[in-house]
């Protein structure tokens, strides 16, 4: 892989200094990027090969993916990125499953997961949750991925619909160290491992790696109990989706907290309004 540097201007290409790892692409200091999340020159190539397109492969689009730049060399910044969508990647090959025969197979039918997956069958439509056509706030056109139809791209990080009785049961099964009704998915330790932080002094976005937090493998992980702007423990883990969803595991508590919402223009105002409301609620 080659690493794109600014140089006044233009950029100039140079080899990275050492390979990906998985722990990178879990942790997100792969040098991958998001073509969404600003207007870097490699951002503007990922949107000109059109990583991002539905009618592709895992495989079609990690191969997009290796033939152009990294934005950081490997290890050094902690960039939100297609880093779990080429995990997904890695999923296949290693299993020699799609992405979604692995899940199904793998997780979600040894959790009693029967409403997730990664579009919603035509008998069940009138159950799904839609954003408004419009945000009511800017009126700007709300755009989301579409579920109702089997996509050809089973993206590892994003696009799966699912409900909050069976997203409560995969937290379910974080918060009680892995297992589930007898049921034994990840080993304690290797939760515990997941769960830590990975990033050390490595530093990233501040919009979304914000003061008081760190990351640990595909989790945000809270590493003091002030710092962050909202409540909360040493130890809690969490992330959310780009639509507004959100979650949090609280292990010194022993609680977890879902919200499912389809506002992505209004998601950060009530994710945060979400975790004061659960923590002002607690009374002994």
């Amino acid at each position: 892989m080659k690493v794109a540097v600014p140089r006044e201007g233009n950029i100039e290409l140079v080899p990275a200094q050492r390979d990906i790892t998985i722990q990178d692409l879990l942790r997100h200091t792969s040098g991958l990027t998001y073509e969404f999340r600003g207007n870097a020159p490699v951002q503007k190539m990922y949107m000109e090969a059109k990583v991002y397109r539905r009618n592709q492969t895992n495989a079609d689009q990690a191969a997009t993916l290796a033939q152009l730049p990294l934005m950081h060399q490997p290890g050094t910044r902690w960039e939100y990125s297609r880093s779990t969508d080429v995990l997904g990647r890695l999923v296949e090959v290693l299993s020699g499953m799609s992405l979604g025969e692995f899940l199904e197979e793998r997780i979600l039918k040894r959790l009693g997961m029967t409403d997730t997956a990664f579009f919603v069958p035509a008998q069940h439509h009138e159950r799904l949750a839609e954003a408004f056509p419009r945000d009511p706030e800017t009126d700007t056109p709300v755009q989301l991925v579409e579920v109702k139809e089997k996509p050809r791209f089973e993206s590892g990080g994003g696009g799966m619909v699912s409900t909050a009785l069976d997203y409560a049961r995969f937290l379910q099964m974080l918060l009680n160290g892995g297992r589930l009704d007898g049921v034994r998915l990840l080993s304690r330790k290797t939760l515990e491992y997941m769960t830590a932080d990975h990033l050390g002094p490595v530093t990233g976005a501040p919009d979304l790696l914000i003061p008081g937090y760190g990351f640990g493998l595909g989790f945000t992980v809270r590493l003091h109990t002030g710092v962050a702007s909202t409540p909360g423990n040493i130890g809690q883990f969490s992330w959310g989706g780009l639509a507004g969803t959100t979650f949090w595991v609280d292990p010194k508590e022993d609680f977890f907290a879902l919200m499912l919402i389809q506002a992505p223009g209004q998601r950060e105002y009530y994710r945060v309004l979400f975790r004061d409301m659960v923590y002002a609620a607690f009374d002994d």
